[in-house]
């Protein structure tokens, strides 16, 4: 069977959405398919809306079997009432040409002429949702959507902008399978898109834990001149208030004003608007207490999971959680949010913990009794590790992916 997997960044670009589409495709082969992944030149998100952004070489490349088509990202003039007029005359309506959906009008022809694929697995922006909507109903082939929607939790909602504003909830009630990354997100599909709930799957992510053998702890406290032995608070996100860097910030702010003695590394890209909140409160941070590092390389991301004493991930932006993976497989206790995908991950209190978002007060607590508890931190983490192995290698999540698809007959050899 040939399938056709829809993502709007692919290898060599490693994010979330991006990682998961990539390990399924890989994983096609073991079970007698053949992919391939048509994607943009998009390398930066800001590609999607300005030149600015970094981009790779469009066309087409073979990588460990996977065929890897990219399409470049068109700039119109005047793209704002551009977009204002599509959302009134074209097909898909709001949620397919808000920001930061892209125009892509080469991958829109390549799909109103493609065929031979057996199956689409569209994945998160709706502009490729729509895109594999229309390619299965012109081809007769069975569609999987996967929107990876950050939707928060039942206590605090996130409404992504207009996602389901246009004809997002049809596609999904239409699908042959649509996978959630969370409990609470397969929950919205029913109940709020019509999603029969059994053409709902509860999936998740994955990890490779072969990639983490090499990580050492020395390397990246010598990166980031942090003597041996002085404990370390990481978080590793793109820095922002619904990723709970403000409540983190305040929590070990808090914490070294009792006098704790630990360094917080808040490693990733920084937003905008944690910027503004920094700039505002650096006065009142300790000196050598708080390390931002930016971008890192994924070298030194793994090498600082292996040295931090906890990792911290107090996000209500994450579908899934992946962080928490990356912390458990390198031996360390993790603090999530109880929002998103994590609540399905973290068994509170036994391998991890769970606090509610913008609780700086929660937070503080548990950061400090990781840190002043270590055996039993490390017991929880030393769980974490078990069931990460058990559950969350890539191998296994996309097996129980194509073992779905052969159940329902989406599959034919």
């Amino acid at each position: 069977m040939r399938i056709l997997h829809l993502i709007h960044r692919s290898w060599p670009y490693h994010g979330g959405a991006e990682r998961y589409v990539w390990e399924h495709a890989m994983a096609a082969a073991c079970h007698g398919h053949s992919s391939t992944v048509v994607t943009t030149d998009a390398w930066d998100m800001s590609r999607f809306v300005s030149r600015r952004g970094r981009s790779l070489p469009r066309g087409r490349v073979v990588h460990r079997g996977v065929e890897i088509i990219r399409f470049p990202v068109a700039h119109p003039p005047l793209q704002g009432i551009l977009r204002a007029v599509f959302r009134r005359v074209r097909h898909g309506g709001p949620d397919r040409f808000f920001y930061p959906n892209p125009f892509v009008p080469e991958m829109d022809r390549w799909l109103a002429r493609a065929g031979g694929f057996d199956l689409v697995h569209a994945n998160a922006m709706p502009f490729l949702i729509h895109g594999g909507y229309r390619y299965a109903k012109r081809n007769r082939v069975p569609l999987v959507t996967v929107p990876h929607a950050n939707l928060g939790g039942p206590s605090g909602r996130i409404m992504p902008l207009e996602y389901f504003a246009g004809d997002q909830a049809k596609i999904l009630s239409e699908s042959h399978l649509v996978v959630a990354q969370n409990t609470f997100e397969g929950s919205v599909y029913e109940k709020e898109c019509g999603v029969d709930p059994s053409r709902i799957m509860i999936h998740g992510s994955g990890i490779d834990p072969g990639e983490w053998a090499e990580a050492d702890a020395g390397s990246a406290r010598a990166a980031l001149s942090i003597p041996p032995g002085k404990q370390i608070v990481l978080s590793v996100t793109a820095h922002c208030r619904d990723k709970g860097s403000f409540t983190l910030l305040d929590s070990c702010m808090n914490l070294w004003k009792q006098g704790r003695d630990f360094i917080l590394v808040m490693a990733g890209p920084v937003m905008e608007d944690f910027r503004k909140y920094l700039d505002g409160v650096s006065p009142r941070i300790p000196d050598g207490k708080l390390v931002v590092t930016g971008y890192v390389s994924e070298e030194l991301r793994k090498d600082l999971f292996a040295a931090a004493a906890v990792l911290a991930a107090p996000s209500r932006l994450d579908a899934f959680g992946i962080v928490l993976l990356d912390g458990w497989i390198s031996g360390t206790p993790v603090i999530g949010c109880n929002a998103g995908g994590m609540p399905d991950i973290i068994e509170n209190g036994t391998d991890g913990y769970l606090v509610e978002f913008g609780d700086a007060v929660e937070l503080s607590a548990r950061i400090s009794e990781l840190l002043g508890d270590r055996p039993g931190s490390l017991e929880m983490a030393r769980r974490g590790r078990e069931k990460t192995l058990e559950k969350y290698t890539w191998k296994k999540v996309t097996g129980r992916f194509y073992r779905e698809l052969e159940k329902r007959g989406l599959c034919r050899e």
